[in-house]
């Protein structure tokens, strides 16, 4: 007799979408990465996503990032192009550049990732982990001397 193993987390249906996350998700990004991607090193193109709600935002956000509570991620980008600019004064990531998440300790960020990839699997999601905790103390540490 022959037993046919079955994973719990995955359906043959899902193989697809799996298939495709492996080539759309990249690793966490770094503290010395995100500061590249802000300030043009290597010119990759990318839209940063705070995850967290207005008024943590209100203290304070990592440069050039747009807000997307993690409650409205989902509905975000299912959105089509037009209604995404319209609400959040950019385009709509693409597939030619990072989509890169961050929230306050890492946590609602991933949950964003995870919900994103479902959405839309052709975007390349990555993950700020170290987030606006990490940035907020490491960007002051390095800031330069006057």
């Amino acid at each position: 007799m022959i037993r046919i193993l079955r994973s719990h987390s995955t359906t043959t249906a899902q193989l697809p979408l799996l298939a495709r996350r492996a080539y759309s998700i990249k690793p966490d990004v770094s503290f010395e990465q995100l500061n590249q991607f802000i300030h043009g090193v290597g010119r990759r193109p990318y839209v940063l996503v705070d995850v967290r709600e207005p008024n943590e935002v209100a203290e304070g956000k990592v440069p050039t990032a747009i807000n997307i509570p993690l409650g409205d991620v989902a509905k975000a980008f299912a959105l089509p192009s037009m209604d995404f600019k319209a609400k959040y004064g950019i385009d709509r990531p693409s597939s030619k550049e990072d989509t890169i998440f961050y929230c306050r300790t890492g946590k609602r960020s991933q949950d964003a990732v995870d919900q994103v990839e479902t959405v839309d699997p052709d975007l390349t999601i990555r993950n700020y982990r170290g987030s606006w905790r990490n940035y907020s103390v490491t960007a002051l540490v390095n800031r330069p001397l006057k």
